[in-house]
């Protein structure tokens, strides 16, 4: 009834304000009169049946409590709206602005998130440029992207190693560099993913920078003058460069293993680089007192001498300055001179020590004062370094008779050797404690057998019996070769849980390898018989996540999509376990029954989807908040959907809002 005197009077509606007194169209204000039943709990939306004007105050006579949806569905025709704030959102990945919707001066919605694409495609489509491709904020499958954030990395670290600005392109530039790569319509990942599945090669080459095109003419980098790691046979120490000036970190940082701390050369890391060398050198000589220093004018030209003509050695820096100006000049100098010379922060190399699984342990410039604190500890750890022979690095195949569990040192250090994954190898080190070693071990042996199982991979993904009518539905979600990938790592990843992993011997892991290969294909089968209804499930939804009218049920048709979308989210297939995804058709064709009782009862579904609606959001807000244990929650969410929705097609646990409160009690 509410609804229908909205449609004929949509003026007659007002919002409480902060004092209590309601704003309604045309910058009127009224009260609800004393006499009404709503006056001792005044809601904050209502719709006034006549407004009054009694003796100078204004009052609602004949009020109702409203929604504003409700004013939004009835007088649609009468509203306008705007957009604004439009700006890229990685995490829903397309450019989102922010709609504010009004009747008459009233504001219905202030601040609504929408797809900016729809209001304004060419505007999007340009934002999109700047804000995901040129800043490589995007998540995508399209590869470019991830080529894309190396080589702006690249050109970060060179800022950073050269200590200079403005070596990067401007913003405008890299974007004039992608426009008109891309169709108009392309402004969110999805598009994206899309367009570059069908794209030719030399479409999709033409996306990816090199380091000319991210950076300014000459702005190039000898590598040799900033190397990565500073070599000490037989040890190389990684070096990493941070240009903030003011930081603690600005400059240099050398990673100093525990185990190698007295063994650094102290007066080698004097030297810095051969890029910085020059620059600290030249800072030396004008540190020096005037009547010595005019003797080396101009410093530039007498430090970039200095740098080419002497290596960096195990000798100090400032000993060796001197000897050389000496010999250039005549002219006597003290190594003591220079001590005085207060250098900026970055011309003194900085230090980072870190333990055996790369925990830091200190950080600072003083290296004297790091071993001062750490001598004892450091001593211990290269005595276990140099008592066991076990250590190895990039392993890319199982090529040892055996790994023993432990091991004790000749120092009488007791070490728990492990594999540990290091992308596409492993290496073999020691731990200090077993529980880690045995964690570490397991994805060791997992890298391994998956380097021995190539070929069986490969195999299995070109001989899994995808048709084309199931690979035509899967289409939306992706296309037929990531279908394939997704059912075989999934299949892999279902063998490992019905094998011991942590295995030692060679013996033991070729049985594992020859066990994983015979069980690969049917485990991807098994994978694929659970994907078949799903995909089928998801096709037949799919029309039906649009309103047979725009504007019908917004609210709900939203929610619809978004469960539709949280439900197959990229990768879904390889991830999930089994057991879950055997609950996926049930729970989208809950969806099916609830979009078709939507036509018919909108009303009904939004007070079903309300008491949904605030778990879903708490839900979100610990996944953004990264909370651990959420699964329980999530698809008790799921399934109090099915019993609200879909009861018919009941539970598979049960459930109700005191468990779901319960559960996020529990987290």
């Amino acid at each position: 009834m509410h609804r229908s005197l909205l449609a004929g009077l949509p003026t007659q509606v007002g919002h409480k304000d902060e004092k209590g007194v309601y704003r309604s169209t045309r910058e009127r204000r009224f009260q609800v009169f004393p006499g009404s039943s709503l006056s001792k709990v005044p809601p904050n939306w209502v719709f006034a049946a006549q407004i009054l004007d009694v003796g100078g105050r204004v009052w609602g006579m004949m009020c109702a409590r409203v929604e504003p949806l409700w004013i939004e569905q009835q007088a649609a025709h009468l509203l306008r709206s705007s957009c604004r704030d439009a700006h890229w959102s990685r995490k829903r990945g397309h450019v989102v602005a922010y709609e504010q919707v009004s009747l008459f001066g009233l504001t219905l919605v202030e601040r609504r998130p929408v797809t900016f694409q729809q209001q304004d495609p060419v505007l999007a489509h340009e934002i999109f440029l700047r804000e995901a491709l040129v800043r490589c904020d995007i998540d995508a499958r399209a590869d470019f992207v991830r080529a894309n954030q190396r080589v702006l990395e690249d050109a970060r670290g060179i800022e950073a190693k050269q200590r200079r600005e403005g070596l990067l392109r401007h913003e405008d530039e890299l974007v004039r560099f992608f426009e008109g790569k891309l169709p108009q319509d392309v402004a969110d990942s999805r598009a994206l993913d899309a367009w570059y599945r069908k794209a030719r090669p030399a479409e999709q080459a033409a996306l990816r920078w090199s380091l000319d095109d991210v950076m300014s003419g000459g702005a190039g980098l000898d590598p040799k003058a900033f190397p990565a790691s500073l070599d000490v046979p037989p040890q190389k120490y990684r070096l990493e460069y941070r240009f903030v000036p003011g930081d603690d970190a600005d400059g240099v940082t050398l990673h100093l293993p525990l185990a190698m701390l007295n063994a650094l050369p102290a007066a080698r890391s004097e030297w810095l680089v051969p890029g910085l060398l020059a620059e600290k050198v030249a800072e030396l000589i004008r540190g020096l007192p005037k009547v010595l220093r005019r003797n080396f004018v101009p410093a530039p030209d007498f430090a970039r001498a200095f740098a080419e003509a002497e290596a960096p050695r195990d000798e100090s820096l400032t000993k060796a300055l001197a000897a050389f100006l000496k010999r250039a000049t005549g002219v006597e100098v003290s190594a003591a001179e220079f001590d005085v010379v207060e250098l900026p922060a970055h011309f003194r190399m900085r230090y980072r020590l870190h333990d055996e699984q790369g925990k830091t342990l200190a950080t600072g410039r003083d290296l004297a004062a790091i071993r001062a604190q750490w001598e004892g500890q450091a001593r211990e750890a290269f005595s276990r370094k140099t008592d066991i022979e076990l250590t190895r690095e990039d392993i890319a195949s199982w090529d040892f008779e055996e790994i023993p569990a432990q091991v004790r040192s000749a120092g009488g250090l007791l070490a728990y050797p492990a594999l540990v994954d290091l992308g596409d190898a492993v290496a073999l080190r020691v731990f200090e404690r077993s529980d880690e070693a045995r964690e570490a071990h397991v994805q060791g042996v997992v890298r391994l057998l998956r380097n021995a199982l190539a070929s069986d991979m490969k195999q299995a993904r070109r001989r899994l019996p995808v048709g084309n009518p199931l690979a035509l539905k899967y289409a939306p979600l992706g296309g037929v070769d990531g279908l394939r990938e997704d059912l075989v790592e999934g299949g892999f990843s279902d063998l490992l849980q019905r094998h011991a992993l942590d295995v030692r011997t060679a013996g033991t892991f070729q049985a594992l390898h020859t066990q994983a290969a015979r069980e690969l294909f049917g485990a991807a089968v098994e994978r694929l018989k659970l994907a078949e209804p799903i995909i089928e499930a998801q096709a037949d939804l799919k029309s039906w996540l649009q309103p047979p009218l725009m504007g019908f049920a917004r609210a709900s048709y939203d929610d619809l999509r978004e469960q539709f979308d949280a439900l197959l989210t990229p990768g879904f297939l390889r991830e999930l376990p089994t057991s879950r995804l055997a609950h996926y058709p049930r729970y989208l064709k809950a969806m099916r029954l609830r979009a078709e009782r939507l036509r018919q009862d909108p009303v009904k579904d939004q007070q079903r989807m309300l008491q949904v609606l605030p778990f879903w959001r708490d839900y979100l807000k610990h996944r953004a908040a990264g909370t651990e244990g959420l699964d329980e929650l999530r698809w008790l969410i799921e399934e109090w959907r099915v019993s609200l929705f879909a009861q018919e097609l009941k539970t598979a646990e049960p459930v109700s809002a005191k468990r779901l409160t319960r559960a996020l009690e529990n987290l």
